[in-house]
């Protein structure tokens, strides 16, 4: 279990100019912000394969929620309550409220839905897949609680409150049941705790058996009921869970994301619950004692976690009658409540916005807090301005038909030519332009415009005010017909995108929906459109709402690096302040009474501001190029409403390749399962310029910037409408990406590819707006990649640890040393150089690898095969396989070896080779370790080595968690999984951040998890290896959800093989089954010489095993061990492992201690020199170690 404590979510709040799909997706799962650190999309921590990443203690920004709080039962009043209810149960029986064939669904949704209430009044969701019997997927259920933080007695306590559920309940007291259980399944779970909002999830990967209920849902469902039936709280985990919750918060306090978040709820009125202290740490839950706090714990789970309060979403293989069942089975035994929601009666009848301000009866922010300016120092290198105003809730009932925020957050945030952003663009004073409802409660929300802006920007702060309250007063005194005409464009842009959605993540989905089923919708079956659907706007409402944005009613957040507090206040400016919980510094400025009013009613407005015009690139066109060919459309009638063999056979069939020569390479797939109107377009221009220097790095980066700003104006529209572009940079060149509605997709790909050619003779030429272009994208990507320096330390640990195990890694300063100091002063960046480089890298010695999939006909694809031709290779020459940039991983020294290079010293500490480094942020109270133990190249390991390192880390993870978390509490952020660098080398990587450790106590902890997990590998039996294979297998073969992830595989094998000869270029298309087939085991006790492996026994599978042989229990139990002895055992003679550790500020002197110790590498030279004594691995995939030379 990985809890978080969220920042507000707004799954339904945060709408910018082109949000408006339905339920916006929750993502809780941890994000690795060394983007430009971690270049190489094979390099870093990858996943294995495809499959469902398990959730982290991630902090999801700006999102809003309901809260609630409450206790436990004892044993006794358990067993006493599940009796009952079980009794109730039988005698009572569940309601259906609405049923699948009353439900709007969009088209291609061909699962199956039912909303029922049990008998104790809990309402459910159910969703079966209708996935066909043998087939794999993801089943999930979640439960949202309406109660959060906004409830806390103790600051901190629905979050303690969250944490202390997953440790232990009456029926499954075992802290580590419920996810080992869910491990087995190759499954996790998570939960998060919000403002007024707690929400559980989890989810298994099974195979689908007929209309059953799968042992792993049935299974996960009866544990998470429990947490609803007799929790615990068991006191001798109380003090340990303290330990995480503070160790969470400590966590945070140097992320700008979470101080300025509690800034603005620390200042609000502090009579609002919006003002308190959500995630907790050891002073507060302390404060009052032990005793106390365990009494809050159980009032807070008897008040909120009962039935009138919760709500159940499940998503599973089995039909909806045995979903059903299996609910009543399990969170049937809840006991009944009666009340109804606490939330959605409160209303104050005389007020237009009758929600607004009835919960809490207090504003959030009154007239002390409103009309200010709050100059804030932020950690990292930031200037942005943010406006917030205070509105309604957005269900409040005159607010939830028509949506009017969706078209005030389009019109304001529009970048279309005339716009607010396009005028402030082309001065040169901003990076970017948001709108929309950023934090969203039950009694109010606050609308913000945020602005990201440049130096220059800043320096004109003044200016972009007055240009900012003029656009706002522009679209205040916008005519009713005018505004009629977007919201109508935006409902029709809703309406498709629902129509032709496809099916997501189960677990995102049943997270969202659980919170949906809270609202009171007149039609339950419009529950999955609701969010899509609009009305006519009401102008009354219209116009009371945009009163709001106004300078009277603005809270102003300026965030600026460039301050300092030794600035002396001007004006009404206050002293420098500190917020208590996370220490951002601000001071407040009350704006002047002339200053609101000339904001308010500009006496003109400058012309340059015009409304944006109507989207002229909404598709109309939605027919299937499948569809085109009589016998086909024959064939696919039976497949859109049911998913037959033939169809899921389509599935598993790869691209063709349709075009090869020697500078290009194109592949295609026409989409005959998904049968959605939507294509990709996906190329790759392989080019050995692009990571040659440092520079020509830089160039690359700054290009893509200047690229995307540029061609905002050409294709703004066509991204709202649907159709999405992408280009971005690598070591191994440039890649292009093109998606959306297929019928204005040549319109892009046109567009994009002419203006790459065009956009490099400007900047040849030295256009002077290109300049400016130029002049800012530097500046971002200078202040962008000097930020990650403060990035936590964990990530930058992973960042040098990556500067070690890779062959060529250009450093963070060398990019740096580019754009700014003494050398970048005496050849400093230029447009025409940065034109030059990078028409090398499109029109000198290019390759080019290219997919085009989904509603795209072979005909399409010549097309985009001669757009090509025609932009970009008829100017090119092929590379040869001399050219081709290839990148290699280091091989780690043993021990042995180790001794060899430096002296026996390195044999005192764990791991022999240690990379140490300091936190840059004062602020940064945690240190950090990644331990990487290397078991070697793809060609060594091959299919079987690379199936036993996935079931071994797939293990590990739990193990890691539980013992250096859960148990020790070294720290909040624990993990242990694979990694994969550039170049093919594979091993395992745990991590560890935490503040009460140094990093060598750290790596002697890790150490001895390795050896106490070896000791749980050994006394697992073979059954249960078996079972965790089983789940990594399911994870292997897992189907995907929509057309977007299949074009991600495909061309992800298709990527795996750039770099290679021409005898290695062929993808691996069927990797994942071949993998997953070195892990099937038979049931069986005997190992049978068949040939092949995997499937049922008996049953032939196409795949080979390389044992060549059918794979039993035993057999891979002793693999396992075999493996992990040989690579990841500490007393291991081939153990090949090093540590990258990083220091807090405060532990400085312990840093400078190791300074010139034997194997202690502080910088990146002595890395470079290090490099000389070892050498690198073959470069060989996996998938083709078993082709002869």
């Amino acid at each position: 279990m990985q809890s978080s404590c969220c920042l507000p979510k707004s799954s339904r709040a945060f709408y910018t100019s082109m949000a408006v799909l339905w339920l916006l997706s929750m993502t809780r799962r941890r994000t690795n912000a060394w983007t430009l650190a971690t270049q190489f999309s094979s390099s870093h921590y990858q996943q294995l394969h495809r499959r469902n990443s398990r959730s982290s203690s991630s902090q999801t920004l700006l999102r809003s929620s309901k809260s609630s709080s409450s206790p436990v039962l004892s044993a006794d009043e358990a067993t006493t309550k599940t009796d009952i209810t079980t009794q109730q149960s039988a005698a009572a029986a569940t309601r259906i409220i609405v049923d699948d064939d009353s439900f709007v669904k969009p088209d291609r949704d061909l699962r199956k839905y039912r909303i029922i209430q049990l008998h104790n009044h809990l309402k459910v969701l159910l969703v079966s897949t209708q996935l066909s019997p043998g087939s794999v997927g993801t089943e999930a259920a979640s439960v949202h609680v309406q109660a959060g933080h906004f409830d806390d007695t103790i600051p901190g306590l629905a979050h303690f409150h969250e944490h202390l559920l997953f440790l232990g309940t009456h029926k499954y007291p075992s802290e580590d049941e419920y996810e080992g259980f869910l491990q087995t399944f190759g499954g996790f779970s998570n939960a998060f705790t919000d403002m007024e909002d707690t929400n559980y999830y989890f989810s298994v990967t099974t195979e689908a058996n007929g209309n059953q209920t799968s042992p792993g849902l049935q299974g996960g469902l009866d544990r998470l009921a429990q947490f609803f039936i007799a929790p615990t709280f068991d006191p001798q985990m109380v003090d340990r869970e303290i330990s995480a919750i503070d160790s969470e918060y400590r966590n945070a306090l140097s992320s700008d994301a979470w101080r300025n978040f509690q800034l603005t709820k620390s200042t609000c009125d502090p009579s609002h619950p919006f003002a308190k202290f959500g995630c907790g740490n050891r002073e507060t839950l302390t404060a009052k004692g032990l005793d106390y706090l365990l009494q809050e714990l159980h009032t807070f789970w008897k008040t909120y976690y009962q039935t009138f309060n919760l709500r159940l979403s499940v998503v599973g293989h089995g039909s909806l009658d045995a979903l059903q069942a299996t609910v009543e089975e399990t969170f049937g035994a809840l006991a009944p409540s009666s009340e109804t929601s606490r939330r959605n009666g409160a209303s104050l009848p005389n007020q237009l916005f009758q929600r607004e301000n009835a919960v809490y009866q207090t504003p959030a922010y009154t007239p002390a807090q409103l009309g200010t300016m709050r100059r804030i120092l932020p950690l990292t290198e930031m200037r942005s301005i943010k406006l917030l105003f205070p509105t309604p809730p957005l269900d409040d009932p005159a607010l939830d038909a028509s949506k009017p925020y969706r078209t005030l957050s389009h019109v304001l945030g529009h970048e279309a030519p005339g716009s607010l952003h396009a005028l402030l663009n082309s001065l040169g004073y901003i990076q970017g332009l948001s709108s929309g409802v950023a934090i969203d409660t039950s009694d109010f929300s606050l609308f913000s415009l945020s602005l990201s802006l440049t130096p220059k920007g800043m320096r004109e702060q003044g200016t972009v005010l007055d240009l900012t309250f003029q656009w706002i007063a522009l679209l205040r005194n916008i005519d009713a017909s005018t505004l009629s005409d977007y919201h109508d464009e935006l409902r029709q842009i809703s309406e498709m995108s629902f129509k032709f959605r496809e099916n997501g993540d189960p677990t995102d989905f049943c997270s969202s929906a659980s919170e949906l089923l809270f609202d009171d919708l007149d039609d339950p079956g419009r529950l999955l459109v609701s969010q899509s659907e609009t009305s006519e706007l009401n102008m009354d409402v219209v116009t009371a709402f945009m009163d709001r944005l106004r300078p009277s009613n603005c809270v102003i957040h300026v965030h600026d690096s460039d301050l300092n507090e030794t600035m002396s206040s001007d004006g009404d400016g206050g002293e420098w302040m500190q917020e208590p919980w996370y220490g951002a510094k601000y001071r407040v400025e009350r704006l002047a009474a002339e200053q609101m009013k000339e904001w308010e009613y500009p006496e003109q407005y400058d012309s340059r501001l015009q409304l944006p015009k109507l989207n002229e690139y909404i598709p109309t066109d939605f027919s299937l190029r499948c569809d085109d060919n009589a016998d086909e459309s024959k064939s696919q009638q039976s497949t859109a409403t049911t998913e037959t063999t033939a169809s899921e056979k389509d599935l598993q069939t790869p691209p063709v390749l349709l075009v090869n020569t020697p500078q290009l390479r194109l592949w295609h797939k026409m989409d005959r399962y998904w049968r959605v109107p939507r294509a990709f377009i996906r190329l790759a221009l392989l080019s050995p310029k692009i990571y040659s220097t440092p520079r020509t790095m830089t160039y690359s980066r700054i290009f893509q910037r200047v690229l995307n700003d540029d061609l905002n104006s050409f294709v703004y529209d066509a991204s709202v409408a649907g159709c999405n572009y992408k280009v971005s940079s690598s070591p191994f060149g440039y890649r292009i990406s093109v998606r959306g509605y297929s019928e204005k997709l040549p319109f892009l790909l046109d567009t994009l590819t002419t203006r790459i050619l065009s956009l490099i003779e400007e900047m040849k030429q030295g256009d002077h707006v290109l300049c400016s272009k130029f002049d800012k994208a530097k500046e971002s990507l200078l202040r962008e990649t000097k930020n990650y320096r403060l990035d936590p330390p964990h990530e930058v640990a992973g960042y040098n640890s990556r500067l070690l195990l890779e062959e060529n890694v250009f450093y963070l300063d060398n990019y740096i040393a580019e754009m700014e100091g003494s050398d970048a002063e005496k050849d400093p960046l230029n447009v025409a150089e940065c034109a030059t480089v990078v028409e090398e890298c499109f029109k000198g010695r290019v390759q080019c690898e290219g997919l085009c999939m989904g509603n795209i006909d072979e005909n399409g694809a010549r097309v985009v095969a001669n757009v090509l031709d025609r932009h970009f290779l008829t100017m090119t020459r092929g590379l040869s396989e001399a050219e081709m940039p290839r990148f290699r991983s280091m091989k780690l020294p043993t021990r042995d070896e180790a001794v060899q290079i430096f002296d026996k010293s390195v044999t005192e500490r764990p791991f022999p080779v240690v990379y140490q480094d300091v936190a840059v942020s004062e602020s940064e109270e945690n240190n950090a370790v990644e331990v990487v133990l290397q078991a070697g190249c793809e060609l060594d390991l091959g299919y079987p080595g690379i199936a036993i390192l996935d079931l071994i880390t797939h293990m590990a993870y739990n193990s890691a968690y539980s013992a250096l978390r859960t148990k020790e509490q070294l720290g909040y952020i624990v993990s242990a999984a694979a990694r994969k660098t550039a170049g093919g080398a594979w091993g395992m990587s745990v991590i560890v951040q935490g503040s009460v450790a140094l990093p060598e106590v750290l790596e002697q902890r890790v150490e001895a998890w390795l050896v106490s997990f070896r000791n749980e590998l050994e006394e697992m039996s073979a059954e249960d290896i078996a079972d965790e294979a089983s789940g990594v297998v399911s994870q292997l073969m897992e189907k995907e959800q929509k057309l977007s992830q299949e074009v991600g595989r495909m061309f992800g094998e298709i990527l795996s093989t750039e770099g290679l000869s021409n005898r290695l270029r062929e993808p691996t298309f069927d990797r994942l089954e071949r993998l997953a087939a070195e892990l099937t085991v038979v049931v069986d006790d005997v190992e049978e010489d068949v040939g092949v492996t995997g499937g049922e026994p008996g049953v032939v599978n196409k795949h080979a095993a390389s044992s060549g042989r059918r794979l039993t229990a035993a057999r891979l139990k002793e693999r396992v061990l075999d493996f992990f002895d040989e690579h990841f055992m500490p007393t291991s003679p081939s153990l090949r492992a090093m540590s990258a550790r990083v220091y807090n500020k405060n532990a400085r002197n312990e840093y400078e201690a190791h300074l010139g110790r034997s194997g202690v590498l502080s910088s990146y030279s002595d890395m470079r020199h290090f490099k000389q004594y070892i050498s690198t691995w073959p470069n060989v995939p996996y998938a083709k170690a078993d082709v002869k030379f």
